[in-house]
């Protein structure tokens, strides 16, 4: 009977012992980008379809990912900085290859011609060079983070211009904020983004602005005009010329006082991307998180 109790009780050690190496070995796996990407998915739920836009774009998904960087498009500046900081996984809004298909010349499609830059091209090699030079990995996050999180877009932007306190309601982008004339509020804007050439304004200058839509990334004609009633002002991040500005242009030759602010695509999504960083401080606790700024690309003769 002793005998067969040691035995038991050495079995239970020795399973034990097992049991703790195997968690041991299991809570030393590395950290991947692709099981970033399974964690991220989870979390915001939905499907994802292989055709979709979000996905790897380049580097290899296997990497242990040793830092994140989020931002709204993964520039060779962006991604330099991020080399510097440790970031060897870079979460990208728009396409970091200058197209839809986010890659080489692909198939025309039905109607069109083809799509994507060509793959002997020297900026898209020395940028795919670099990548994987560096250990990085590019994965695109818009549609699933847009359908998710639209609202942190918002109030991405919102906070780097001081208004957040100034929603009118959770669920809209709408913002009452201190009374200035669209003179004063289009410099405030220029400062607080620290913004170059990339912003345009149509509108009177000197209008008394209250209340303010916020739409970072591209505003549809359809939204501009079912909205432009709802404000003073409309800022977007960009519109199609013919349609939205020149519609601001005939509110004004009409006498109305609705103007409209274009700040440029990236500039209006990099603050919610901003957000992104600060989700995954919850998602992904191993290494950490930033947000990387694009910043704006133009600049103003003098």
């Amino acid at each position: 009977m002793a005998d067969s109790e040691i035995s038991r009780r050495r079995f239970a050690v020795i399973a034990g012992t097992a049991g703790a190496a195997a968690v041991g070995l299991r809570a030393a796996e590395p950290l991947t980008a692709e099981s970033v990407a399974g964690r991220i998915h989870t979390e915001l739920g939905g499907e994802w379809p292989a055709n979709g836009p979000d996905g790897f774009k380049c580097g290899d998904p296997a990497t242990p990912v040793k830092g994140i960087a989020t931002t709204a498009m993964a520039t060779v500046d962006v991604l330099r900085r991020a080399h510097q900081a440790g970031a060897n996984l870079v979460l990208t809004y728009e396409p970091t290859f200058f197209g839809r298909p986010d890659g080489p010349l692909q198939a025309p499609q039905t109607g069109r011609g083809p799509v994507g830059i060509s793959p002997g091209d020297p900026v898209y090699q020395a940028k795919r060079d670099f990548i994987e030079k560096n250990g990085i990995v590019v994965f695109r996050l818009r549609d699933h983070w847009q359908a998710k999180k639209q609202d942190d877009m918002v109030a991405g932007l919102a906070k780097s211009l001081g208004w957040s306190k100034y929603r009118v309601k959770s669920d809209d982008a709408l913002y009452d904020i201190p009374p200035a004339s669209a003179r004063k509020l289009v410099a405030a804007v220029r400062e607080k983004l620290n913004l170059r050439g990339g912003l345009r304004a149509v509108g009177n200058p000197d209008a008394r602005i209250r209340r303010v839509l916020l739409h970072p990334g591209v505003m549809t004609a359809q939204t501009m005009w079912q909205r432009y009633a709802d404000a003073d002002l409309v800022l977007a991040g960009e519109v199609r010329e013919w349609e939205n500005t020149f519609f601001a242009a005939d509110l004004l030759s009409a006498g109305e006082n609705h103007g409209l602010v274009t700040i440029g695509r990236i500039v209006s999504e990099d603050p919610g991307m901003g957000e992104c960083a600060a989700w995954l401080k919850d998602v992904v606790k191993e290494v950490p998180s930033r947000w990387i700024r694009v910043s704006d690309p133009y600049w103003r003769a003098s």
